[in-house]
């Protein structure tokens, strides 16, 4: 094992990429003593990243006790300290021994730091206690392929943040690292290859393409699928338990679209919702869970100087801007988009394409000229435009484009209760449908029972309501005698 691990430390050797500096503090595990030390500043430490066991728990209260040596599973400290030590370190990160499960500010701390204590890390041990140490990791139907640990929430950013990774059997033998095995990692989580190897350009690859690398996985807690997001988009969410995944992943998307302009985050498909679904008025414009995203690796955004030449070549009016802003209202966003009629509905062009972009020293780069755009549907509510249609995603090819013209409309997000908010907006939208009638109805009805007088002089008419009543009264009777005999 040593053998085969030190061939790889001097990988370690190269500078990690450029990292913010933590804030606060942190408690490291010192790997000389098994001591907890608050840290405060920064100092070189590896991490571990393993799938609790069956009986393990928080040792947070017992580090440096005598009995902490007994309890299920601390032989993965014991281990985690040696290789540290080996690796010339001298302070290892493990999640149940640093941070105290019983304390609820620390439970959100590590929740939202652990992006960063994983990216900052010199190295991350991973211990996969279900893979056997002699196996090729390589073979089709491996344990490592199969392995449970690829089904965690938490392991996509304990999987992208650092840029050392080491594989360990539950022997505690090294299977290899992430750059060795870059091929096999990416088939079994979906994960493109770049985002593999190359961690400073994840914020590169589309929102649609990073929401898709948490596809299938779980968690005992369903918001935690929400939260171990926060940190592959930079954003922040306050830990709130009880809410659901739903709600909690809406609100992880509007604090998303406050900081980009990607419109790939609607370009997602349900197979599973219909538009007469609840699913489609809770979301609004946006998804409901990242399962949505599924199916969406492939998706490109296109960055926004290319968008403005593109729309300036293709829709009218040529002046016009596309443009994506966040409502004072606070129900929704105003955007600027390419839109064709469809029925009561609505076809937007989405600044985005599928299919594979071309990296070009700085971002991922779509060409244009050999594809279409992401097209979606949407339907109007009294709060704005929402999606319609969510099992499909829609290509429209560049032949199609003259159908399409640029316009502002009102994207309504992820209001799904009738607060202040919404009730003034359908007071609105009402009172907007009362004068649309009032003005555009009414001075045809004078017009309208002239005709109809005549094509029916009223004689006709009088016999004709009649008749009317006079089979509805039958019909009723007919019934109700019906049922007395029925009673009777």
């Amino acid at each position: 094992m040593c053998a085969r691990f030190h061939q790889v430390v001097a990988s370690l050797l190269t500078p990690p990429i450029k990292r913010q500096l933590l804030s606060g503090h942190m408690y490291l595990l010192n790997a000389h003593t098994e001591q907890l030390e608050d840290i405060h500043g920064k100092r070189p430490y590896a991490i571990l990243s393993h799938a609790w066991a069956v009986g393990e728990r928080d040792y947070f209260q017992k580090i440096g006790t005598k009995s902490v040596r007994t309890e299920p599973g601390y032989e993965k400290v014991q281990m985690c300290c040696r290789l540290a030590r080996q690796d010339g370190l001298d302070y290892v990160w493990i999640d149940n021994c640093c941070a105290d499960a019983n304390s609820r500010s620390t439970r959100s701390e590590v929740r939202i730091s652990a992006y960063a204590w994983f990216q900052q890390a010199q190295v991350c041990y991973t211990y996969l206690g279900d893979v056997d140490g002699n196996e090729n990791p390589r073979e089709t139907h491996s344990q490592f392929r199969r392995s449970k640990w690829f089904g965690r929430s938490w392991t996509l950013q304990e999987l992208l943040a650092p840029k050392h990774v080491f594989f360990f059997a539950k022997d505690w033998t090294m299977i290899g690292t992430k750059a060795d095995l870059v091929d096999i990692v990416s088939k079994v989580t979906g994960i493109h290859k770049d985002a593999l190897e190359y961690p400073e350009r994840i914020p590169c690859f589309s929102i649609a393409t990073r929401m898709s690398w948490a596809r299938g996985r779980t968690s005992t807690k369903d918001e935690d699928r929400v939260y171990a997001l926060m940190g592959l988009f930079d954003v922040n969410l306050p830990v709130v338990y009880g809410e659901g995944e739903t709600k909690t992943f809406l609100k992880l998307q509007n604090e998303i679209m406050k900081v980009t302009d990607d419109q790939s985050i609607f370009a997602w498909r349900s197979a599973a919702a219909t538009s007469f679904s609840s699913k489609s008025d809770a979301s609004g414009i946006l998804a409901s869970t990242s399962e949505c995203f599924a199916e969406c690796g492939d998706v490109q955004n296109i960055p926004y100087d290319q968008w403005s030449e593109y729309c300036a070549e293709h829709f009218r009016p040529k002046k016009a801007n596309p443009q994506l802003d966040v409502d004072p209202s606070c129900i929704g966003l105003q955007a600027t988009l390419p839109v064709r009629q469809r029925g009561v509905g609505l076809d937007v062009l989405l600044a985005c394409a599928r299919g594979r972009a071309v990296w070009n020293g700085s971002e991922y780069i779509a060409d244009l000229k050999k594809r279409g755009l992401i097209c979606i549907h949407l339907q109007q509510s009294y709060r704005g435009y929402k999606r319609s249609h969510e099992s499909r995603l829609e290509t429209v090819a560049v032949d199609d484009f003259r159908k399409f013209s640029l316009q502002g409309i009102h994207l309504c997000t992820s209001q799904s209760s009738l607060d202040l908010g919404n009730v003034l907006a359908y007071l609105e939208w009402l009172v907007n449908g009362i004068l649309y009638i009032i003005s555009n109805v009414v001075p045809y009805v004078p017009n309208f029972l002239r005709l109809l007088y005549d094509f029916f002089p009223f004689y006709q008419l009088w016999l004709i309501t009649n008749w009317f009543v006079l089979n509805v009264t039958l019909m009723l009777g007919g019934e109700w005698r019906g049922m007395r005999r029925k009673n009777h």
